[in-house]
């Protein structure tokens, strides 16, 4: 019985050290980063209101302006634009607006917001970008009085 648990013992022993002479000092795998397309937009600034509440005698009423809005974006495609559109079909007053202060694109020229997407800024690549968002709006005295209520859409899209 002695004989088998020494035996037993020197093939443990054996094996033993084999592994310890054929074990390595480093490892190693394979890591996968996977990044997907990320197209994002967000307006900062909260809603506003334009209010048209005076004119010079003799001419059309003076227009209301705001540009304490923002619009950011990131994206990491290349060939993108931003579009804005109204969700107004028929709004009874004139909204427009105007890309300024912009980085990561090209501003269009002023932009009068319809119900049909149009292009806003231009040449968005592979970019985080911001733009002041400056609104106007005009009306004339045979307009009447009223209120038009849009809700903008800008859009990050090919």
């Amino acid at each position: 019985m002695k004989s088998y648990a020494l035996l037993l013992a020197g093939i443990v022993l054996i094996f033993g050290c084999v592994g310890l002479a054929t074990a390595s000092n480093s490892a190693n795998h394979t890591v996968t980063v996977h990044v997907d397309a990320i197209n994002e937009a967000a307006v900062t600034g909260g809603d506003i209101t334009l209010t048209i509440n005076s004119a010079t005698a003799g001419s059309q009423p003076n227009n209301a302006t705001d540009a304490t809005c923002h619009l950011n974006w990131t994206t990491n495609e290349a060939g993108k634009k931003i579009t804005v559109e109204t969700d107004q079909a028929a709004p009874t007053f004139t909204l427009k607006v105007t890309a300024t202060g912009i980085s990561g694109g090209t501003a269009a020229a002023q932009v009068t917001i319809t119900d049909v997407a149009q292009d806003f800024v231009t040449a968005v690549s592979t970019t985080v970008g911001t733009c002041a968002l400056s609104y106007v709006a005009s009306a004339t005295a045979a307009q009447g009085t009223g209120q038009d209520v849009h809700v903008v859409t800008y859009t990050l899209t090919n």
